[in-house]
């Protein structure tokens, strides 16, 4: 009895580590508006497995924008998607954490003049 307690002790301590890639950090963030971004960039809770991770910008006939690949640095997602004319976008994104899980999102900023 005090072996499964202390092996479900372990399970509970060692949940936090297996959690998954959740973003916890967008810039430009959700709903902003801002000028043209030269980057924009995801911060997540881990870092992203990359063979199983990216994101994309739309436009709002639903064209990729995205430009140069993703670029991954740590717990951060990259995106260099060039000038973007004044408009609505979307950037929607997806993650794989080592716990294998994935996680997806969408945000919306828009490009003022």
């Amino acid at each position: 009895m005090r072996f499964l307690s202390c092996v479900a002790m372990l399970c509970l301590v060692a949940a936090p580590a297996f959690a998954s890639a959740h973003l916890i950090r967008s810039v430009p963030a959700n709903g902003a508006k801002v000028k043209s971004p030269r980057r924009i960039v995801l911060t997540f809770s881990e870092a992203p497995e990359p063979a199983f991770s990216g994101a994309m910008v739309l436009d709002k006939e639903g064209r990729n924008l995205t430009g140069e690949p993703v670029h991954f640095s740590g717990r951060s997602m990259t995106l260099r998607p060039g000038r973007l004319p004044p408009g609505r976008y979307l950037l929607s994104w997806h993650s794989v954490g080592h716990d294998g899980k994935r996680q997806d999102g969408r945000l919306h900023f828009r490009v003022r003049q």
